[in-house]
Parts: structure tokens; sequence; C-alpha cells
């Protein structure tokens, strides 16, 4: 394999970088899986159902944002509780 020369290479930002610094996101740093409800900061995980053409709706406005589906579905539901109190 040939030795990379970096004042040549083309390197790849992260395009979640700025994000991850704003929110405070935290990253698990060590060998294993994570404790149960510790995998992402002491949540529990719940399901809901939504027809296929929703979903289809979900992951396109996901990705126009830049997001996952499920990081979209998170920020929707906050969103929502905020401003519902």
């Amino acid at each position: 394999m040939p030795e990379v020369d970096f004042r040549t290479a083309r390197v790849k930002r992260n395009p979640y970088a700025r994000r991850i610094a704003s929110g405070g996101l935290v990253v698990q740093v060590g060998r294993g899986r994570p404790k149960r409800l510790l995998e992402s900061g002491g949540t529990t995980p719940r399901s809901v159902r939504f027809p296929d053409e929703i979903w289809a709706l979900l992951e396109k406005r996901a990705k126009a944002k830049g997001l996952t589906l499920h990081a979209a579905l998170r920020e929707a539901i906050l969103e929502w509780a905020r401003h519902a109190a």
C-alpha cells in the first residue's frame, strides 16, 4: 500500500461535526457494548407505527436536513413537547 501524501490528499470533513459540537453529543470510549439503558444517556426505547408512506416522507425530510431518521423524530418530538407545555 503506498504512503499517503498529505500535501496533496483531499480531506473529507465530517458533515456532522458542527452539530455534534453544539449538541454536546457524547461518544462512548472503550471496549464492549454499553450497559443497558446507558447506550444513549439513559434513554428508554419506545416504538411508533406509521404507514410506509409516512416513513418514506419522514426519511426524505430527514435526509434533506442532514439528519438520521431517528434524530429527526427526536427533534420533532422535543420541539412539540416544548411548545405544548
